[in-house]
This record gives structure tokens, sequence and C-alpha cells, in this order.
């Protein structure tokens, strides 16, 4: 029942258990009589069933506007979340943006005019979902063709070849993504709290302010250009979309993650290694590890998503280096996926300083990373640029808006001197 037919039936029986008081004082009758009595009694106790209807559906009705206001402020339409994961938005966009025709871009630029709206960002050319981009899973292989020489005459589109990018790791670590960004973004911390001491008799507690601060994600910028047929953008098969926007992906995920676990580097936030004070795993050996592992433990920071990422060459000296003593037939790393009982992944990203032998490793909890994104993916083509328009080709510029934070430096621990050679 609605709540106001509820209400209705409640006002009713209130009114019915009025007539049989007034009734039996009109009778003269200091008390009820047992009939009336037990229809009174079986009204009231209906009024409190109905009561607790009524605040039950009240609280109901008000978490449903509440949801609803939230779906409202996070862009969340089923109509337009639909729209948004629709195969295709990205040669609609290249199309849309070069003013190619032979595509139907009227839906991208439908999605483009409600992004900006609800970002109140403008875009330079077509906004995209940068949504659309985390749907692209797959592993790569090598292709020395150019996005041109992929379109053959004869069309394969379960053929078609991508080009090797280095693999995103830091999502699969677990790494907290916030999307949808509108300003800067402060993320409060408190980097010190309470201290407890035991006291003698009488005795009284020493004040320990707290240390709250801010961890602020602001807008950075990083973005891709490269080069398109026309054909390719002319394209209706689905896998040609799917190839394009894999692609995509990949190049801005490889560029997030170099950022998020080395970072630092010109115009990029700072990533894992560029913000904490690396530890040494240059031998390496078993209890180097065991000591990255022991300081984050240390700092009450043993928790959360953790983890490993470390350098193709830093898995293949782990897994041929034994553990204690040259007649030890256990290796530092018995299983590719794991290390020190905890998930690892590799990455090319962490190339390491010093010599050119040095590789990386990482260890923490990679839910303290923290990655934000703003408003879509702004898509510009421009077939005019002169290298492209002397072929017929369009050259087409991603830009995304993102950046980087971490929530406790604490949680993570890694060295960059592993000597690969």
């Amino acid at each position: 029942m609605k709540i106001h037919d509820l209400q209705e039936r409640r006002t009713k029986l209130v009114a019915e258990c009025r007539s049989l008081i007034s009734a039996s004082h009109d009778a003269g009758k200091i008390d009820l009589d047992d009939e009336a009595r037990k229809k009174f009694d079986a009204n009231e106790a209906e009024i409190r069933k109905l009561d607790e209807q009524i605040a039950r559906e009240s609280r109901l009705a008000e978490m449903e506007r509440q949801s609803e206001a939230a779906e409202t402020l996070n862009g969340g339409t089923p109509d337009f979340d639909r729209e948004c994961r629709a195969p295709g938005l990205f040669l609609d966009a290249i199309a849309a943006s070069a003013g190619i025709a032979g595509r139907d871009t009227g839906r991208v630029l439908e999605v483009s005019a409600e992004l900006q709206k609800r970002t109140g960002r403008t875009a330079q050319g077509v906004m995209i979902p940068e949504s659309i981009f985390r749907q692209q899973e797959q592993r790569v292989v090598l292709s020395s063709t150019t996005g041109a020489g992929a379109i053959g005459t004869e069309h394969k589109a379960d053929q078609l070849i991508d080009p090797l990018r280095a693999a995103s790791v830091v999502n699969a670590l677990g790494a907290t993504t916030l999307s949808g960004l509108v300003g800067n973004c402060s993320i409060p911390a408190i980097d010190t709290g309470f201290t407890a001491a035991w006291i003698a008799e009488n005795g009284a507690l020493s004040a320990d302010d707290w240390d709250i601060n801010a961890r602020t994600l602001s807008s950075k910028h990083v973005g891709a250009l490269t080069e398109f047929s026309r054909n390719m953008v002319l394209q209706s098969d689905p896998s040609v979309d799917a190839m394009a926007t894999r692609d995509g992906a990949r190049a801005l995920a490889s560029a997030l993650d170099a950022a998020a676990l080395v970072g630092g580097g010109s115009n990029e936030p700072s990533g894992i290694l560029d913000t904490i004070t690396p530890g040494t795993f240059a031998t390496p050996t078993w209890s180097e590890g065991l000591e990255l592992i022991s300081s984050i433990a240390t700092a009450n920071a043993l928790t959360g998503r953790l983890g490993w990422a470390g350098h193709p060459q830093v898995t293949k000296k782990l897994r041929s280096t034994v553990r204690v003593g040259s007649t030890d037939s256990r290796f530092i790393m018995e299983d590719p996926n794991s290390l020190y009982g905890f998930p690892y992944f590799d990455t090319t990203a962490l190339v390491g300083g010093g010599s050119p032998a040095d590789r990386a490793i990482v260890f923490g909890d990679f839910s303290s990373l923290v990655i934000g994104t703003w408003s879509g993916v702004d898509i510009l083509a421009n077939p005019y640029e002169s290298t492209a328009y002397s072929k017929g080709n369009i050259q087409v510029r991603a830009l995304m808006s993102a950046d980087i934070v971490i929530r406790h430096n604490e949680s993570f621990a890694g060295a960059n001197d592993m000597n690969t050679a």
C-alpha cells in the first residue's frame, strides 16, 4: 500500500476509536463495555502497525529520493549509460571531429554534449567517456604495420594485430580510482592521531594534537597523438572499432601506469618511487625482500590490497636466484604470479635507475594509490595536418585529465637498483 492509503486507513481507525469513547460518554458510562473495549484495542493495535508501515515507507521513499539525486549528480541515467557503452564511439568521435561523412555521428555528438554539460568542461574536439577505454582488457601482439596498413583490401576483421605496450598493472593490484571529478579533489588524511599511554593513580595524560592534512588531486593532462587512415575511420566492422579503442586504452593506461609506479617526470604526477625513499634489492637476496615487507609492517601499514609490481627482468632475476647459498634448490620467486606470498605483476614501466641494467620493484597496499580522472577523453581530429593530408589520412589527438596521489607513503616500499645484467 502507498503512504497516503496507509494514512487514510489510520485516520479512519482513529475516528472509530473516538466514536467509541464518545458513544460510551453519551450513554453515561465511565468506561467502555467489553465489546467496545475489544473494538478499541483491536483498532489501537492496527494503528500501531500502520505507524510502523508509514515510518518504513517514509524512510524508503527518502532513500529512493536520495538515490535518484545521487544518480543525477553522478550522471548515471540508464539511457545515457547504455549509449556510453555502445560500440564505435571512438571512431565515431574521430569522424565527427574531422567532418568525415560516411559514419553516423549523431549519437557520439549527443554523448559529447551531455558529458560537457554534466562536467562543466568544454571539449576542443568531441568528448567521449573514459569508461569505454576501461572495457578493453585483451593481451597484445606485435605488429610492424601502420594504421593504414592494418586495413587490407580483403578485410579480415578477426586478424587485426595490435601494437605491444607495457601491461597495465596498478588497476589489477587494486588501485583506488575516482572518476568524473569536477575541480580539485581534496582527500583528508590523519597523519598523526591519538596516542594512548599508561598513567599512575591520579596521573595526568599528555595531550597529543591531531595532524590532519590533505592529499589533493589536481587536473593534469595526458594524451596521445597518432594517425589514422581514412579507410580505417570509415570501416563499420565492430572489430575495427574495438581495435582502435583498445589501442587508445592501452596508450593512456601505459602512461598512467608509468606515472603511478614511477612518476615525477616533466608535467607528470608524483608516483610511488618518486614519492617514497627507495630501499635496496640490488643483489638480490631473500632477506632484502623481507626487509621491504618489514618496513611497511613496522609502519603499521601492512594491510589492504597488498601486492608487488616489478620489471620483467626483475622477474627473471628473482626466478633464477636461490634463496640461501648456492646449494639451495628453492628460488626467491617460484611462482611467476606470487612473491613472498603476495600477488605479483610485471611491467616494463619499472625501468629503475642507475646503470642501464638496473631495474625496479615496488611492494605495498595499492588501495592507498589513488588515481583521479576528470570528465572524459577529448578527441580532436585534424585531416589538414600537412603529413597526414598528403596521404589522405587523419591526425588524431586523444587528451585526458588525470592525477595521482598516495594516501600514506608508509604503505609502499621499493627499490630501483636491482642489477639484472
